[in-house]
C-alpha cells in the first residue's frame, strides 16, 4: 500500500484570492486531503497580497487545509495606491499597463529591476515560515506554483539547504510569458531572469506545466533530465457540477467567463459579430460577459450585440453561468503561439455539452481537447465567416426548438479528482 504523503505547497494565490490561478492548488489540495494525504499550504495573508480578484465562496473548499499565512511586501499594491488611491483597485491583471507616463515608468521598473517579478517581496517571510514548518513536520515533498515565478525561488532556497524532494508547477512559462515580449529591457535582466529559471528547472526534481508537446519541447532544451517533465491540465470538479444548476436566462446566449483583456485574440469574434450584427437584425441573441472585462473590448462588441455584464462573479455563480450557455467563447493571449497555452476554462466549458469556440492564433494543444467535443472549434485569423455561420446556425437550431446541447461522457480523465491521482503518482515517483 503507498504510503500518505505530507506535502508543503507553497503558493501565492489561495482564497480568498479569485481567478482561475487560485483553482488549480485549490483543487489539488482539496482531493488530496481527501485521498487521506496531508497538504500543508503557505500562502501570503490577503490584506498583504497585490491581487484584486476575490472569491469568498471558494473558503468552504479549504476548511480543513493546513494553511499558514504570511507578510509580504509588493511593488504593486503601492503602484495601485499612487495611482489610484486604493491600495488592490488598481493591480493589473494579465497585462502590465503601458499608456501613461507613469505606467511606462513603473513597467520599466518592474521589468528590469523587480526579477522575476515584483511579488518578490513575499519570498523571505514565506521562507521563514517554510522553515519552520520543515524543522517540525517531516515533510515528504515540496510544492512551488508560478506565477508568480518568484515563488519557485523559495523553493530552490529550500531545495539546496534541506535537500527535499521538489515539483515546480509552471502554470504560465517564465521567460517564454507573452508580457515580456515587445518591452524594454536591458540584457542584464533578461540574463538574470533567464538564469534564475535555469537553476530552478535544473535544481527540480519534477516539473509540470498544464500543457504538453510546444512548451516540453522549449524546457527539455534547457536541462539535463528531459524525463522530469509532466502535463498536468486544469480540470473541472464534477461534484461542483453536479451541484450547481445553470442559471435561469432568457435568450439565446454566448458566454464569456474570465479575463479579457486588449492582449487576447478577440478581433476574429468582433468581426463576426459585425456579419451576424443581432442588434440590428432583432435576433433574440445576448452576450453575457462575466469576470475582469475590458471596458473598450465590451465596449466594441456592444455596437452589435446586445450585452448583459455581470462584473466578476463567484466560481459557483461562473459555472452557474456557463450550464446555461447556448455557446461558450474563450480567447487565448495574443503571442502565446512559442509555448501554446491553454486556457484551463475550456475543460470547465467542455463538461457543460455547450459548443465552444476558442479563438487563438496557434492552438494545438487547445484542439486536443475541443475534439471531445463534436461541435467545437478553434478559430483563427481566418474563421470570421464560419464563426458568424455557426452561431447563425446554432441560433436557428434554438428557434427551432431542436437546440440540444452534447451529452460528453469521455471526461473522466479531466476531473479534478483524477488529476490529483497523477499528482500522486508523479511525487511517488520522484520518492522512490
Amino acid at each position: 500500500m503507498t504510503n500518505k504523503l505530507k506535502i508543503l505547497i507553497i503558493t501565492y494565490y489561495w482564497p480568498p484570492a479569485g481567478g482561475s490561478g487560485v483553482q488549480r492548488w485549490m483543487y489539488f489540495s482539496k482531493y488530496l486531503k481527501k485521498m487521506g494525504n496531508s497538504p500543508i499550504v503557505i500562502t501570503v495573508k490577503s490584506n498583504y497580497a497585490s491581487y484584486n480578484l476575490r472569491d469568498n465562496s471558494l473558503l468552504k473548499e479549504i476548511e480543513d487545509i493546513e494553511t499558514y499565512e504570511t507578510k509580504s511586501f509588493d511593488f504593486l499594491k503601492l503602484y495601485s495606491y499612487i495611482k489610484s488611491g486604493n491600495f488592490t483597485s488598481n493591480i493589473p491583471q494579465s497585462f502590465i499597463p503601458y499608456d501613461s507616463i507613469f505606467d511606462k515608468i513603473t513597467s520599466f521598473l518592474r521589468l528590469n529591476f523587480f526579477i522575476p517579478d515584483s511579488r518578490i517581496g513575499w519570498n523571505k517571510y514565506a521562507y521563514r515560515k517554510a522553515e519552520e514548518i520543515i524543522k517540525n513536520q517531516k515533510i515528504d515533498c515540496i510544492i512551488t506554483t508560478g506565477p508568480p515565478h518568484s515563488s519557485h525561488l523559495i523553493g530552490l532556497k529550500i531545495k539546496k539547504k534541506y535537500k527535499l524532494k521538489w515539483v515546480v508547477d509552471l502554470r504560465d512559462p517564465w521567460t517564454e510569458i507573452f508580457y515580456l515580449k515587445n518591452r524594454f529591457r536591458f540584457n542584464f535582466s533578461k540574463k538574470i531572469n533567464s538564469k534564475l529559471e535555469s537553476n530552478v528547472l535544473e535544481g527540480s526534481d519534477a516539473i509540470i506545466t498544464t500543457v504538453g508537446e510546444r512548451f516540453h519541447k522549449i524546457l527539455s532544451d534547457k536541462i539535463s533530465n528531459k524525463n522530469k517533465i509532466f502535463k498536468i491540465y486544469n480540470g473541472y470538479d464534477k461534484s461542483v457540477f453536479d451541484r450547481i444548476q445553470p442559471a435561469k436566462i432568457d435568450g439565446f446566449n454566448i458566454v464569456f467567463t474570465g479575463v479579457l483583456s486588449k492582449n487576447h485574440n478577440y478581433d476574429i469574434f468582433n468581426d463576426a459579430l459585425e456579419l451576424i450584427n443581432p442588434k440590428k437584425n432583432n435576433y433574440k441573441i445576448r452576450l453575457i460577459l462575466a469576470g475582469s472585462i475590458d471596458k473598450e473590448v465590451k465596449d466594441l462588441f456592444s455596437k452589435n450585440i446586445h450585452i448583459n455584464s455581470k462584473g466578476y462573479v463567484s466560481h459557483d455563480e461562473a459555472i452557474g453561468l456557463i450550464k446555461s450557455s447556448n455557446i461558450l467563447v474563450n480567447f487565448t493571449y495574443k503571442n502565446t503561439e512559442e509555448t501554446d497555452m491553454l486556457s484551463g476554462k475550456l475543460i470547465e466549458y467542455l463538461a457543460t455539452g455547450s459548443p465552444i469556440i476558442n479563438f487563438s492564433e496557434h492552438a494545438e494543444e487547445s484542439k486536443l481537447i475541443l475534439s471531445l467535443s463534436k461541435k467545437s472549434f478553434n478559430a483563427d485569423y481566418s474563421s470570421g465567416n464560419r464563426v458568424a455561420e455557426f452561431i447563425i446556425k446554432e441560433y436557428e437550431s434554438w428557434m427551432n426548438g431542436n437546440y440540444k446541447k452534447q451529452n460528453l461522457n469521455n471526461l473522466e480523465f479531466l476531473t479534478r479528482e483524477k488529476l490529483t491521482k497523477n499528482l500522486i503518482d508523479i511525487i511517488n515517483k520522484i520518492k522512490s
